[in-house]
């Protein structure tokens, strides 16, 4: 197959996969088992969440602009009105370090259960507690704490392995916590933006250092394009499933995923 098609198709089950909880890393392993698409190809997969990170902020431009703004007059300048947006970020930092030491105290073992789809099928139940978790405990409303950021940051570290979808535990973890939906969401996307910056940074080494050929650099270029304009509008639509309660509609398809992974695969 074309080496432009096959990364169009990853592009588009990155882009829809990412913003929706349905485990990007889930569908490329499963993706890999049916059709043999995925290779070890590392930089692929980072230019695929390049696109996805290019998408979340543009979706959220004009709240980083701000947030980034207001931190930097409150470092610099001591305005103590930006004192909040300080807050939120040093609750960003706190809630990506549980992910950062599980992913260095058990990298091989999660590296592992990238080449079993019957890990991943097991795991997308995982998923679909969690998606279901906000209904059956239904809190009532709390604000962002640091403790509360550190419970999610806790549920985002579940995400290292295929099928446990990150954005979904993060933001069914921030619901079943009592936190407002859409800044769970807002919340959760952002705690993406600083570890897919990290990943790509080291990432664009490798791509330097392989000397990619025109051809190769084309299929790159196309599918951070593909894979950017997918998450953007799949973002659009998760924000619409989240305002309209029906985020846990999705555990029905992580459900039903799970039990054909085991039964079947």
């Amino acid at each position: 197959m074309n080496t432009v098609i096959i990364f169009v198709i990853l592009a588009i089950i990155q882009g829809l996969t990412e913003p929706l909880p349905v485990s990007s890393s889930g569908h490329l392993v499963i993706f890999k088992h049916f059709f043999d698409l995925v290779s070890d190809n590392a930089v692929l997969e980072i230019m695929l969440h390049a696109g996805s990170l290019l998408a979340i902020i543009m979706f959220y431009f004009d709240e980083i602009k701000m947030l980034t703004l207001n931190n930097l007059a409150f470092i610099f300048k001591g305005d103590k009105k930006f004192h909040k947006d300080f807050e939120f970020a040093l609750k960003l930092v706190l809630a990506t370090i549980p992910a950062g030491i599980i992913g260095l105290l058990f990298k091989d073992e999660i590296t592992a259960t990238l080449n079993n789809v019957k890990w991943v099928g097991w795991f997308y139940l995982i998923t679909t507690v969690l998606l279901i978790l906000p209904k059956i405990i239904k809190p009532s409303a709390k604000p962002l704490s640091f403790q509360n950021t550190f419970l999610i940051g806790c549920a985002q570290a579940l995400a290292l392995l295929p099928g446990v979808s990150r954005s979904g535990s993060t933001i069914a973890s921030s619901m079943a916590l009592g936190i407002n939906p859409e800044e769970g969401m807002k919340f959760s996307f952002f705690m993406f933006i600083p570890i897919a910056i990290i990943v790509i940074a080291s990432g664009s080494i490798d791509l330097i250092a392989s000397s990619p050929n025109l051809e190769l650099l084309i299929a790159y270029g196309v599918a951070i394009i593909v894979s950017f304009l997918v998450t953007f509008y799949a973002m659009r639509w998760l924000s619409i499933i989240i305002k309209k309660d029906k985020y846990h509609y999705f555990a029905l398809y992580t459900l039903i995923l799970s039990l054909i992974i085991l039964f079947f695969l």
